[in-house]
Formats: C-alpha cells, sequence, structure tokens
C-alpha cells in the first residue's frame, strides 16, 4: 500500500540516517518503527486493561522486573 505523510525535515533526517545505518529503504525503516510503535502501544493498551481489572494492589518486585523485561521484548 501507499500513502503519504508529511513530517518535519529533521525527523525525515533522522529516519534517512538510520535507514542507511540499516541497511534499508526509507519505506523499510518506516515500516519497522511503525511496527514497534504500535505492538508498544498494544501492549500499554493490555496492560492498562489488566491494571483497570485487577484494581489496586502490591506488586511483587520480580514481576515489575518481568514485566520491565517484557516491555522491551522486540519480538513482533
Amino acid at each position: 500500500m501507499r500513502i503519504t505523510v508529511h513530517i518535519p525535515d529533521n525527523l525525515a533526517e533522522s529516519l534517512k540516517m538510520a535507514a542507511l545505518n540499516e541497511g534499508l529503504s526509507m519505506s523499510a525503516m518506516t515500516a519497522r518503527a511503525l511496527t514497534v510503535f504500535l505492538k508498544e502501544k498494544r501492549k500499554q493498551a493490555t496492560a492498562r486493561r489488566i491494571y483497570s481489572l485487577i484494581g489496586p494492589t502490591a506488586v511483587s518486585e520480580d514481576a515489575i522486573e518481568f514485566l520491565e523485561r517484557e516491555r522491551t521484548d522486540d519480538r513482533a
């Protein structure tokens, strides 16, 4: 699918450099960045939903560490 977006010049330059460093086209780099962003948003929404279901509760340090690891996990 082809779409057109308008982004600030400095962001476009950062995208161009990141794509060059990764050996990707700007389109592929944009797709990768959007995939990561949308995945993170889904994780955040899931966490908010879970928290709304369980309500306030004490969380063990192990659970916090696990959540941090999962939050930084880059699996698709």
